[in-house]
């Protein structure tokens, strides 16, 4: 069994106080980042300085963002979602109760960052030489994808899963989407990410198009008001105004699992489950 720190301690060469101190949030922080060959030291600026090092106008512009900030949410991530595997196991404990994983089922954490998601159902994982999962991890070119690559193979090498699990990472460029490989999606999870990528419709015309019927489908697209999504920066306006267009879409081809239409309605920044429907 392993942690939530020793892994990103060893790539960055960082102490456990250190990782937290740096991954902790709180409003106006400058860290001093640690970086390597692929990743830039960064120090004295806020997330919002990073952001307005120079205008983000186009797609080019914002996935630079990911590179500028260096290992910021690396570790920002690696901090927040510590406290969050309960929530990690109550959906993949929901997929297995309800046979969505089986063998060889093909399964996507999109916009991934640090891969979460499929961390923690690594770490409970068992070795099976009669199952075997496939895994594809999405995320623009940043120090984050590239510590969720190097994480998640050292799981597969530490807990001997090599038989048992199949990695695929997909980096997303500007004006393309990930292809998912040759195996239609059975699960893909999108934590956090919709608010953030130039156009929801079209990922989610993405995703539709390269899932099985009866595919699960997890999601939320995180709602700021105007005014709070500015100041975040990398909250995007082309993403805000494809909401209502998105949500149009994913009606159409998924059914709600959960929560409830009315629970849904209410809170527009919860997790929702959907069921891919068989509509082509």
């Amino acid at each position: 069994m392993f942690d939530w720190y020793t892994h990103l301690c060893d790539y960055h060469n960082v102490t456990k106080e250190e990782a937290l101190s740096l991954g902790t949030r709180s409003t106006g922080r400058t860290p001093s980042l640690p970086g390597n060959d692929r990743c830039p030291v960064v120090s004295n600026m806020t997330f919002e300085d990073i952001w307005d090092m120079k205008k983000r106008e186009s797609d080019n512009d914002v996935f630079d963002f990911y590179r500028d900030q260096g290992s910021w949410s690396t570790f920002r991530q690696c901090v927040r979602h510590k406290d969050m595997e309960n929530l990690h196991i109550s959906l993949f404990n929901f997929l297995i109760n309800n046979n969505h994983l089986n063998n060889n089922s093909h399964i996507c954490e999109y916009g991934c960052g640090v891969a979460p998601f499929i961390t923690t159902f690594m770490k409970y994982l068992k070795t099976n030489e009669t199952a075997k999962l496939n895994f594809t991890l999405t995320d623009v070119d940043c120090d984050h994808f590239d510590f969720a690559n190097y994480r998640l193979n050292r799981i597969v090498n530490e807990n001997k899963l090599n038989k048992s699990v199949i990695l695929n990472f997909e980096t997303i460029k500007p004006e393309s989407l990930p292809k998912f490989g040759n195996k239609k999606l059975d699960v893909l999870i999108c934590f956090e990410v919709l608010e953030h990528v130039p156009s929801p419709v079209s990922v989610m015309q993405n995703i539709k198009d390269n899932m099985n019927p009866g595919g699960i489908y997890i999601e939320n697209f995180i709602k700021h008001e105007v005014k709070e999504a500015e100041e975040t920066g990398c909250d995007l306006k082309s993403a805000r105004d494809e909401r209502t267009e998105y949500y149009i879409i994913v009606n159409e081809y998924f059914n709600l699992l959960h929560p409830s239409k009315a629970e849904s309605k209410a809170n527009p920044n919860c997790t929702r489950v959907w069921q891919r429907n068989s509509i082509q």
